[in-house]
C-alpha cells in the first residue's frame, strides 16, 4: 500500500457553535477518545508505514495539525496557501507525489473527519480498491452500502461489474443529496451506494485525465508556483473538476461501517448514551429528568442545568448556545450564521 493523504480543511460549520476556524471537524472527540483526525491517522497506520502517510491542508491549519498528531513527519505535511475545495487539493497532492515517488504510484485519499470504527473491513475495502487501481487505469472511488434512506450523503448509481475485480463496478452517474422520497427509492432499486468521499488511483492517472477532460483548469496549475497557481484555481470540487466527467471511473462497494459525521443528529446517533438514551459531556453541567437528548458544555465555565427535555440538541460553548429539536440541528447552523 504506497501513499495516503488525509484531507484535512474546512471549519464544519454544521456543528456550531462548537466547531469554527480554530476548531474544525476533525477535532472532535468521539466517545471521549481521540479526534476525528486522530482516529484517521491510527486507522491508516493498520495499513500504511507512518512516513507512507501525508496530510494536505491549507498554512492556517497546520498548527492545528501538529497539535492533533504531534509526531507527525513534517516532510509529509502537503500546504497549501488558501483553501480551494477538495479538486485543488487532490491535484497538488497528487503531483507531489508523482514529483516523489513517481507518476505510477498508487495513492488513496481519506477524509479527516470520517467516522468508521471496524477497521478489518477498512483494511479489506482499502486493499481491493489499491489492487484494482494497480492493474488498471482508473479512478477508484468507495461506495458504501447504504443502510438507511439518507438525505444528508451523496450517491454513486453503479452499472457493469468489472471482470476481475470482485466489488468493483463502473459508475453510471453520480446523485447529489436526494430528498427522502429519492433516498428512499434508491435504497430500494440496490443499485445505489453512498458517495464515500475515499479515492484511490495511480498518480499519473489523476493527472493525465484532469489534462484530458479539464484542460482549462489543469492549465492554471503549476507545482513551480503553487501561490500563484492558487489565485487562479477556482474554487471546485474534484466531484464536479474530474470525477463526474471522466469516463475511466470505478466504485468499489463495501459493507463497512463508514459514517459522515454531518451534523448533531449524526453525532448524537451514533454515540454511546446512557440509561435514557441521552449524551452528555463537560462540565459544570446537570442533566435531570430528561431523554433522548444530547447535552454539551465545552470550555465555558458558567454552569448548564438541563431539566426535563426531551429529543433536544443543546450545544454551549462561550461563542454561542444551540438549543433545537433532534432532526433540526443543519437549519440552526444556517440560522446561526445570520447573527455571527
Amino acid at each position: 500500500m504506497p501513499q495516503a493523504v488525509i484531507m484535512a480543511g474546512g471549519q464544519g460549520e454544521r456543528f456550531w457553535p462548537l466547531t469554527h476556524k480554530g476548531f474544525p471537524k476533525y477535532r472532535l472527540r468521539f466517545r471521549k477518545k481521540s479526534s476525528l483526525l486522530g482516529a484517521t491517522f491510527t486507522r491508516l497506520r493498520s495499513v500504511y508505514a507512518k512516513n507512507q502517510i501525508h496530510v494536505v491542508t491549507t498554512r492556517d491549519h497546520a498548527i492545528l495539525i501538529k497539535k492533533e498528531l504531534p509526531n507527525f513527519p513534517a516532510a509529509n505535511l502537503i500546504i497549501e496557501p488558501v483553501r480551494r475545495n477538495t479538486a485543488a487539493a487532490i491535484l497538488l497532492a497528487s503531483a507531489r507525489i508523482a514529483q516523489r515517488f513517481g507518476p505510477e504510484e498508487i495513492v488513496s485519499f481519506f477524509p479527516a473527519d470520517h467516522l468508521i470504527e471496524d477497521t478489518a473491513s477498512f483494511e479489506r475495502t482499502l486493499r481491493g480498491a489499491a489492487r484494482l487501481a494497480g492493474r488498471k487505469r482508473m479512478l477508484v472511488t468507495i461506495g458504501v452500502h447504504p443502510t438507511f434512506p439518507a438525505t444528508g450523503y451523496g450517491y454513486i448509481r453503479f452499472g457493469k461489474k468489472i471482470s476481475g475485480a470482485p466489488h468493483a463496478f463502473q459508475v453510471d452517474r453520480f446523485v447529489e443529496k436526494p430528498d427522502l422520497k429519492n433516498a428512499a427509492r434508491y435504497l430500494k432499486e440496490k443499485r445505489f451506494l453512498w458517495n464515500g468521499g475515499i479515492f484511490t488511483w495511480r498518480a499519473g492517472v489523476l493527472i493525465d485525465t484532469l489534462k484530458e477532460i479539464n484542460p482549462a483548469y489543469y492549465r492554471k496549475f503549476s507545482l513551480e508556483d503553487v501561490a500563484k497557481s492558487y489565485r487562479q484555481l477556482p474554487n471546485i470540487s474534484i466531484d464536479y473538476a474530474v470525477l463526474e466527467k471522466a469516463h475511466n471511473i470505478a466504485v468499489y462497494r463495501t459493507s463497512m461501517d463508514w459514517c459522515d459525521l454531518g451534523g448533531w443528529d449524526m453525532f448524537y446517533d451514533r454515540s454511546s448514551k446512557d440509561l435514557n438514551k441521552n449524551f452528555h459531556a463537560g462540565v459544570p453541567l446537570l442533566c435531570k429528568d430528561s431523554k433522548g437528548s444530547l447535552v454539551i458544555s465545552d470550555h465555558c465555565k458558567r454552569p448548564l442545568v438541563v431539566l426535563g427535555a426531551k429529543d433536544l440538541i443543546v450545544v454551549q460553548t462561550e461563542r454561542g448556545t444551540l438549543v433545537c429539536q433532534k432532526g433540526r440541528s443543519e437549519e440552526a447552523a444556517l440560522l446561526a450564521k445570520k447573527i455571527i
